[in-house]
């Protein structure tokens, strides 16, 4: 009897340990589950706003070249009526020196 007894409280806390063990088993499972299912919203968020970084830096490229461009366009005029009115004041100093060449001999 005394036998059958302890065979009954073996089975009894061994069901209480294997109830013990499959909770712990479900509560480690659940929090891997909610970590691994908080990383992926995360990494998620991330990319978004690294897409969303990436289109503002290409929209300010895109504008900063359109600077560039108008800029370098305002440039070559510039440059060019430079050369021009550097033209013009060449022969108009070659004029004032031949002016002045004829009057004085």
């Amino acid at each position: 009897m005394d036998k059958c007894a302890i065979e009954f409280i073996a089975r009894r806390w061994w069901r209480r340990a294997e109830v013990w063990v499959i909770a712990a088993l479900l509560i480690a499972g659940g929090a891997v589950l909610g970590w691994q299912s908080a990383y992926w919203a995360m990494a998620s968020t991330q990319a978004h706003q690294v897409a969303e970084i990436r289109a503002a830096y290409d929209a300010a490229i895109t504008e900063r070249d359109q600077r560039l461009d108008e800029l370098t366009r305002k440039a070559e005029s510039a440059a060019t009526k430079a050369s021009k009115a550097a033209t013009t004041a060449t022969q108009a100093a070659d004029k004032a020196d031949e002016a002045l060449n004829r009057v004085s001999p």
